[in-house]
């Protein structure tokens, strides 16, 4: 019971830290810098990322803080200004933000937020437009949902600001380990901290040691050739 105990502080304190509003203001920041570049620098193909959060309370607070920023973010539309849909595509694609939060909702949560997340119908509508190259919704704030046993090729970028444990950390990496037409590699940025535990995955769950997560080259091959879920 105390170790219970114990463990509900150091979750709660870590919260307040992951949550704070300045922290937040400054992820937010950094968040859309890093990403915009990316795109002005072509070196992404279809602008497709993922942010892992914490916890429910701070990827609301976070988006809210992207779109304080980035305002557009929040507008819906079919897809992106020059790109051109056939008829088909404008029957598949439905018009929706370039950003969305995908999580289950509560009984307890604000209603805008309540209302920002919909049911599980709609969820599974934001699962096929985010595998759509070609809609609008680019970037997902996930906490739990779509980091295991979700798969898209053209997924480039995990953005990860959330404490993940060895097997799970190895499988939520693995969601931009897909191969994809014009796309070389995945792209994985730390926000909190996870190379203990990635050395300590990697050791437990690939056949060969690796004593450091530096070897860039070494981890590719082991992620590639033991992980590909």
């Amino acid at each position: 019971e105390y170790q219970i105990e114990e463990s509900k502080k150091a979750v709660t304190q870590m919260e307040v830290i992951l949550g704070d509003p300045k922290r937040l203001r400054l992820l937010a920041d950094d968040f859309i810098k890093h990403y915009e570049k990316r795109i002005e620098e072509g070196a992404s193909v279809l602008g497709k990322v993922m942010f892992v959060s914490s916890s429910r309370a701070i990827a609301y607070d976070l988006y809210k803080e992207i779109i304080a920023l980035r305002p557009g973010w929040a507008e819906i539309r079919e897809c992106d200004a020059g790109v051109e849909l056939n008829e088909n595509e404008k029957k598949e694609i439905k018009p929706i933000e370039k950003i969305k939060m995908v999580m289950t909702r509560s009984q307890d949560d604000p209603k805008t937020l309540y209302d920002m997340l919909g049911s599980k119908d709609y969820r599974k509508e934001l699962d096929r437009q985010f595998k759509n190259a070609k809609s609008n919704f680019k970037i997902a704030i996930v906490v739990d949902m779509w980091i295991t046993g979700f798969d898209v090729p053209f997924l480039e970028a995990i953005y990860i600001d959330k404490p993940i444990q060895q097997h799970s950390l190895i499988q939520t990496i693995s969601r931009v380990n897909r191969v994809y037409e014009g796309k070389e590699m995945g792209l994985v940025v730390d926000y909190i901290g996870i190379k203990s535990n990635m050395n300590i995955a990697l050791k437990k769950y690939s056949k060969i040691q690796v004593e450091n997560f530096e070897d860039i080259a070494k981890a590719v091959v082991i992620v590639k050739d033991q992980l590909d879920l």
